[in-house]
Parts: C-alpha cells; sequence; structure tokens
C-alpha cells in the first residue's frame, strides 16, 4: 500500500510510542566491506527509543531464536530475500548502545530496493513494534539519477475511415420513357398526352410493375451471392456457412451506486434511468440485470487516516484501511468483524473510490469527476481483515483489491483547508448494482384467429398480443417493437450472438383460454437450427436492417415444433446501441422502492454498441476461417496464438527436449510493461494449452531482458540550457511516453526478441532532439556490473556505417532493456554528457 504522511503528526506519533510501550524503526545505515566481493553487510537500526532492544538481543543470542523470525527482509531482483539459505537474510544481531541494534546480513543484494520487516510481540501475541514503524526500505548499493518519474499517457488514436459504397438500380422513369417510345412506334400519330387520359394511366400503371418487378429481380440477384448482398439477413446467413456470427450490436451495460437508509433486496428488473422519468422523450432506461442485497454501511466509507498520519494514497496501491462508518463503533472489535464480514459476501464483488470533495476548498465544487475508479476486491477472505491501532485503541478494516485495478492517480483523504483539516475528501461505496438498457416488454403470440386482448403500451412493461405465423420452416413471431436489446458479446465472428428473449410455452384449451400462472415451458435460444433434433426446445432470432426482429421456432425435424394450439410468451428488452451511452451521474431516476434513497452512474458508459456495417461484413467473412487456427503445428502457430491476446506484445518459441518428450518453451513479452505476472502467465498457458498438440508440454516463462549500459556525448546548440536538454534526452530515450504522447526509445512495445540495437538508431534519435547539434560520442555494452566483461562498443558518427561493429545483437530469445530507472539499476542504464551551449 502506498501511503502517504503528514511528517509533524508522524513525529508526534514516534514520541508517543514509549508511552505505549511501543517502539519503532527510525532509520538505517548500510555499511559493505572494502572488498571488491564482500560477503555479508551490516546494518545499523536506529529506533525511537530503547524499549525490547535487550529483550530482543536475549532472544537470538541466549534463546537461539532465529533472527528472520524477528527480522525479515524481502524484495530483490537479482538476489531475492527470504528466509532460506542462499537468500538475502539477517544471519545475527547485536544490541549496541541505547536505541540501536547492528544487524549482520548474507549475501549482499543486489541494485535494488529491499524492504526490513521487524515483527516483535509479546506473550500475549500483541505487537510491540507500532504498524508505522515496523519497516524500512533500504539499498546495499544506492544509485543517483536525475529523471522525470511522472507517467505519460497514450492518446486514443483516430477512428479508422469507412468505405463508401454505391448502389445502381432501374426505375419507372426508364420504363415510361420505354413504353411511350414504344407507343410512337406501334400506333402513327401518337403522343402522348394529360397525365389524365386512359393510355398514358396505362403506360404509368405498366412502367410502376415493371420497376417494382425489375427491382425484385434486382434483389434477388443482389442476395444471390456475398459479394452483393445488402440484406442484413441474407449477409447473416453467408456468414453461418462459414463460422461467422454478424454482430447485432448489443445494448449498454455499467454499474450504479445504490444509497440505502436500510437492509434491502433490489429486485432483478428494477427500472433506473435518465432525466426526470423514464417515458419522456430522450430519456435512456436501464434495468437490473440481477436481485442484490444493499447495506447501508457500504454507502459511504471513510479511509482510516491513522490520528490525521495518512493523508493520501499514491497511484499504484493495493489496499488501504477504512474506519468504521457511524453507527459502529470504532472501539468494539464486534463490529469491525461485522463489517469484515460484509466486505467478504459474494455480492460484495468490488468498491469505487471517489473523490467526494475538492482538496483545496473542502467542498464539493470544483471536485474533479474523473477522480472514480472501480476496485475488484480479492475472493474470499482476501478481501478485507481486520486491523488495530494500537495508539489509540481504534479498529479498522483494511480491504485489498486486484493488481490490474491499482490506484491510477493519487486520492488525497485528508486535507488542510484554512488552517481547518477536513476529512473526506476521497470516500469508498460499496452497493454497486449491474444495469443494462432496454425497456422491458412482455408478448404473447397467440394462434392465428384467436381474438387478440387490448395491450398496455404506456406501462413500464409493455404488453402486447400478437399472432403467430405458420411457414414451412416453423412458426415466425414478430415482434413488434424495435429494436431489440442484445447482450454484450465480443465483435469479431467467434462467438454467436445472445438476446435478452426469454420464451417459454403455455397452450390454448378447447374453449379459446390460457394462463401464465400454470408454470410456462422454457425454449432455448440458438444460432441456427440445423443441429437440433426434432424434439429439441430451439428458436432462433433473426434482425433486419430495420431492426425488426423475427423469432423462428422448429418444424418437427430441425427444432421442435410448438404445435398449433401453442401460445408463446415472451419476455425481452428493447433499445440498444450507442443510444445507450451517457455520461456519468445522469442515471439518478429510479423506480420507488422502501429503504432506496438514489442511484447514479459514478461512470461514463460506454459498453453500447451499433449492429455491425454491411461492409464490414461482407470484407470478414470471406477471410474469417483463415483467421482462426485450431491447432498449433509450428512454432509461429505458437507465437501467433499468444499474441492475439490483448495483454501480449510480442511472443517466441522454441523446442526444447526434456528427455522424454518435446517441451514447446514460449517467452511472452507482455504489452506495456516487463514484468510477467503469475496470473497472466496461468491465463496464457490455458489458451495456448486449447490449440496444443498431443505428445508436446508447454512451458510458458517471462521473455530474458538483456539490460544494456550506454554512454551518449551530444553537443548542444548555442542557444539551449545544457540542463534542459539532458532533460529532453532523458525523456526521449525513456520507456515511458513524452510530452507529446510519443513512445520513448526504450518502450517495452518497440523492441522485440531478437532485435539488435543499432548505434546509428541511438544516434538518430538523439538527433530529432530540440537543441542538439551533433553526437560526439556513443558507448555501449551489455550491463554486467563488477564483472568487467562486457566489452565495450564506442562509435563515432564518422566510423558509421563503415565501423565493424556497430550495434549490439541479441539471441532469439532475448529483449534488450534500458529502464534507466534508480531504483533498479540491472535493468539497464543510459547516462547523458551534454557539451557546449549555455551553462
Amino acid at each position: 500500500m502506498t501511503r502517504r504522511f503528514d511528517r509533524e503528526v508522524l513525529q508526534e506519533r514516534a514520541r508517543n510510542l514509549a508511552a505505549a510501550n511501543l517502539n519503532g524503526l527510525a532509520r538505517v545505515e548500510v555499511a559493505l566491506l572494502p572488498a571488491d566481493d564482500p560477503d555479508h553487510a551490516g546494518l545499523t537500526l536506529f529506533f525511537h527509543n530503547s524499549l525490547h532492544l535487550a529483550d530482543l538481543d536475549t532472544a537470538v543470542n541466549l534463546d537461539g531464536i532465529p533472527p528472520t523470525d524477528l527480522f525479515r527482509i524481502r524484495g530483490g531482483s537479482r538476489l531475492p530475500a527470504g528466509d532460506d539459505p542462499g537468500q538475502v537474510r539477517v544471519t545475527a544481531l547485536h544490541h549496541d548502545g541505547d536505541n540501536r541494534l547492528l544487524l549482520r546480513v548474507e549475501p549482499v543484494g543486489d541494485y535494488s530496493s529491499y524492504t526490513l520487516w521487524a515483527i516483535y510481540e509479546d506473550a500475549g501475541g500483541d505487537p510491540l513494534v507500532d504498524p508505522l514503524f515496523d519497516r524500512i526500505d533500504f539499498k546495499f548499493r544506492p544509485g543517483c539519477f536525475d529523471l522525470d518519474c511522472a507517467p505519460r499517457l497514450e492518446p486514443v488514436p483516430p477512428p479508422g475511415e469507412r468505405p463508401d459504397v454505391d448502389y445502381l438500380a432501374r426505375d419507372f422513369d426508364s420504363f415510361r420513357h420505354l413504353l411511350i417510345n414504344a407507343m410512337r412506334q406501334r400506333v402513327p400519330e401518337w403522343e402522348p398526352s394529360s397525365e389524365a387520359d386512359l393510355d398514358q394511366v396505362i403506360l404509368d400503371l405498366l412502367a410502376a410493375d415493371g420497376d417494382e418487378i425489375c427491382d425484385f429481380q434486382d434483389r434477388v440477384m443482389q442476395e444471390a451471392c456475398l459479394g452483393r448482398a445488402r440484406k442484413r439477413l441474407s449477409l447473416a446467413r453467408y456468414g453461418r456457412l462459414l463460422d461467422y456470427h454478424v454482430h447485432q450490436g448489443n445494448q449498454a451495460v455499467t454499474q450504479v451506486l445504490a444509497e440505502v437508509s436500510a437492509e434491502i433486496v433490489i429486485p432483478a428488473g428494477h427500472p433506473v434511468w435518465s432525466g426526470g422519468h423514464w417515458s419522456e422523450p430522450g430519456a435512456v432506461l436501464f434495468l437490473t440485470s440481477r436481485s442484490r442485497r444493499c447495506f447501508p454501511a457500504l454507502d459511504r466509507l471513510l479511509p482510516y487516516h491513522w490520528g490525521e498520519a495518512v493523508t493520501a494514497l499514491d497511484a499504484g496501491a493495493l489496499q488501504a484501511d477504512l474506519a468504521l462508518p457511524e453507527p459502529l463503533d470504532p472501539l468494539s472489535e464486534a463490529d469491525a468483524q461485522g463489517l469484515r464480514d460484509l466486505l467478504r459476501r459474494p455480492e460484495v464483488e468490488a468498491l469505487v473510490i471517489e473523490e467526494a470533495l475538492n482538496p483545496a476548498t473542502g467542498s464539493a465544487n470544483g471536485r474533479d469527476p474523473r477522480g472514480r475508479q472501480l476496485l475488484r476486491l480479492l475472493p474470499g477472505e482476501q478481501a478485507a481483515e481486520v486491523q488495530q491501532d494500537p495508539l489509540s485503541g481504534r479498529y479498522l478494516v483494511r480491504i485489498h483489491w486486484r493488481r490490474e485495478d491499482a490506484l491510477r492517480r493519487r486520492y488525497c483523504f485528508l486535507s488542510d483547508c484554512d488552517g481547518a483539516m477536513v476529512d473526506g475528501i476521497s470516500v469508498f461505496r460499496g452497493n454497486l448494482l449491474e444495469v443494462a438498457q432496454g425497456r422491458p416488454h412482455h408478448t404473447l403470440f397467440l394462434p392465428p384467429g384467436l381474438a387478440l386482448p387490448v395491450g398496455d403500451p404506456q406501462a413500464l412493461v409493455r404488453l402486447d398480443y400478437r399472432h403467430w405465423e405458420p411457414t414451412r420452416w416453423g412458426r415466425l413471431c414478430t415482434l413488434p417493437a424495435t429494436p431489440l436489446s442484445y447482450r454484450d458479446t465480443p465483435p469479431g465472428g467467434d462467438r454467436p450472438t445472445a438476446t435478452t428473449l426469454r420464451v417459454g410455452l403455455t397452450r390454448v384449451d378447447a374453449a379459446g383460454n390460457w394462463s401464465e400462472a400454470a408454470g410456462l415451458q422454457p425454449w432455448s435460444e440458438r444460432s441456427d437450427l440445423i443441429g437440433s433434433r426434432g424434439g429439441d426446445r430451439h428458436f432462433l432470432v433473426e434482425t433486419d436492417e430495420r431492426g425488426i426482429s423475427r423469432l423462428r421456432f422448429g418444424n418437427g425435424v430441425n427444432g421442435a415444433d410448438p404445435g398449433a394450439d401453442a401460445v408463446l410468451v415472451c419476455d425481452y428488452q428493447v433499445g440498444q446501441g450507442s443510444a445507450g451511452n451517457v455520461g456519468a451521474d445522469r442515471l439518478t431516476g429510479f423506480g420507488t422502492l422502501p429503504g432506496l434513497v438514489s442511484v447514479r452512474n459514478p461512470f461514463d458508459v460506454t459498453s453500447g454498441r451499433d449492429p455491425e456495417p454491411p461492409e464490414q461484413i461482407v470484407r470478414r467473412i470471406p477471410v474469417a476461417y483463415r483467421a482462426r487456427q485450431k491447432r498449433a503445428v509450428t512454432l509461429e502457430d505458437y507465437v501467433k496464438r499468444a499474441e492475439e491476446l490483448p495483454e501480449v506484445s510480442h511472443a517466441h518459441a522454441r523446442y526444447a527436449w526434456s528427455g522424454s518428450w518435446r517441451t514447446v518453451r514460449i517467452a511472452i513479452d507482455p504489452v506495456g510493461a516487463s514484468a510477467l505476472e503469475e496470473e497472466q502467465r496461468r491465463r496464457i498457458e490455458g489458451w495456448l494449452d486449447a490449440v496444443r498438440l498431443i505428445g508436446e508440454d508447454l512451458e510458458v516463462r517471462p521473455a530474458r531482458y538483456v539490460p544494456l549500459d550506454i554512454d551518449l556525448v551530444v553537443c548542444a546548440g548555442p542557444d539551449y540550457w545544457a540542463g534542459d536538454l539532458a532533460f529532453e534526452l532523458a525523456e526521449a530515450f525513456s520507456e515511458g511516453y513524452d510530452a507529446n504522447g510519443e513512445p520513448g526509445f526504450f518502450h517495452p512495445d518497440a523492441w522485440t526478441f531478437g532485435q539488435p540495437l543499432h548505434a546509428s538508431q541511438v544516434m538518430g534519435r538523439a538527433l530529432r532532439v530540440t537543441g542538439v547539434e551533433r553526437v560526439i560520442r556513443l558507448g555501449m555494452r551489455r550491463f554486467e556490473p563488477g564483472t568487467g566483461r562486457a566489452p565495450l562498443l564506442v562509435v563515432t558518427p564518422d566510423q558509421v556505417p563503415v565501423a565493424e561493429v556497430d550495434r549490439i545483437e541479441l539471441r532469439p530469445w532475448e529483449i534488450l532493456r534500458v529502464a534507466n530507472d534508480p531504483d533498479h539499476l540491472e535493468h539497464g542504464r543510459i547516462r547523458f554528457t551534454v557539451e557546449g551551449g549555455r551553462r
């Protein structure tokens, strides 16, 4: 958890530790032997007071307790820390002075950061080290850099252009002109006169019939092949022949926050809308997807600030401490456990953190509406745990969320506004409900000839009655309202679309009556009825270019026939596409429900998609089957399969012999990162296992990154400051983005496996920086600190491209890396020397 501290409050807390029989770490000093390769390091720990230090010395040196049980080290990159032999750990300690401990650590760690934890409890299990002072970060070999670590955001790419489509057809005027000329040839001295004359009326009727016949013939010929088809039904059927499913668009789905005054259950199908009332023009109606129990304790959760010591959460935080909301007692452990159990419930899947007040003024005016983020909690007991502040005795609940939901910005929750501390700047909210766009409809299809009752089109759930149509292919039901809402399915043609339809069947008795209360026989939706048997209760939905949807049931051969006395009951939603994409805080109207105070959508709704355009369908259907390979035969097939995932930038595969069978080793380069998470690795392994050949094993591993050590000497123009130019160079050669949104030279997605680094590439990028007149010297080598084995490649501009060696070669499974990170020198560095310019 990345935390911000108020230094003055923290110092006051440190001075009060002794009164509470607590101690804490103040600072650490690292001492290394003068040898080139020391075998151990000495750590001098300074504490805030001398309490319990002699007991620690006695516990290790007299009682035989291992030092790793009291002081744990974690972190490291090349030399990880741990409690096992060979890992960086504490092997001995000695009490030296009033508030000092001397620790012996071996082996000596690498250039990365390590964290030292002090763990000491009394006989009752209560900690004797304050939680805010129980750990400290340190380095064995610190380095100094002057780089800007602020992240750069990638700009949104411009939308692609759509091709124009032109259609030609015969019309009424051409036929009328042809008939007039024919009459002139066949009837001498005949001329067209008034349009009301009988002969002219007959010509017009014949021209109109010809126009309709030719239009029908043209449409038949137009739909006869994929390249000329225009009707959406034809395109969808052509696509199904090649296992391509046309995307029909989908309804917008989002999350809304509910505020309740008592514990209630919000049922599935409860309405939420934008505007004053759902029936108003322009209002967008949403329905809850499933029932959800809501709790008043989750309406507003304030972060716990440890006596005003912790004031904010920084970007990248994965956990937070929550204070107990009213009317819970913060001194009651039972109340804290109750809140913890509430956050562990399966229905509480996520929380929303938002900036509720302006940090500068402490009021709601001027708050940043973009300061909101959805945080998906870890499953089960990992979601929340109870903690206690030993200084105040108050209980708190610590929550943990997924790594991919790490905070994207800093959230302040305690601010000094005009001399007064204002709490609740940022808050957590937990009563989240999923809602989907579309007005509910209840339509009954009766046998032909049966009288239709009067529906109720003004009710929220619109009631309609229609007749189904008998055809030789099966019974057809045309939905009266458009457009039918489709559920969210990924575009691309791989997965069949699914609608919001729920279909049941009942029957008409001899008196012409029917009832829904006796129970309905459910029917299932399919993309086609080719594989359905005569007794399968299946139906399919087809939507044309006008948005009219038809349900088709089986004929007894392909799918079951509902029967002549069938009453088909359909429940569905109407409304989809980009029309459901509304801005944040627009969904504020809701149906009356006791205990429900208010609702709102904290985020912009962007998930609504329009139907796939016809020109895109025609372009994709003929080549869709080529893009989906069901079995990986070569190494290139494994690479292509891995790179289909959005989180994979590049992949490299090679064979290895395990002694009994062949193993395919696949190295993964993640998108926008250099570290492969274990969850990502398992997901990629499962994705590749679906196409693995029998007799081959899979081994998914992170890419092997080769750090480089680069020295670049440039000459600045006379009008440019050398310091500013060095900063511009560091930004241009970073792993992030520059101020213009352009990726840095060493951005992870710019380099792939086996790609060499040419000296001309580095020089060319340096010369693109405004103010650099020329490159004086460039030195490059593999970064191997302390060994001296890597040869140094020095190139000057007059040697390019005639130098014998002007690049650094990499093996096929290696990727170069220059992170230029002061915390991780072993990930590569580049140093800039600017000569000339203004000083």
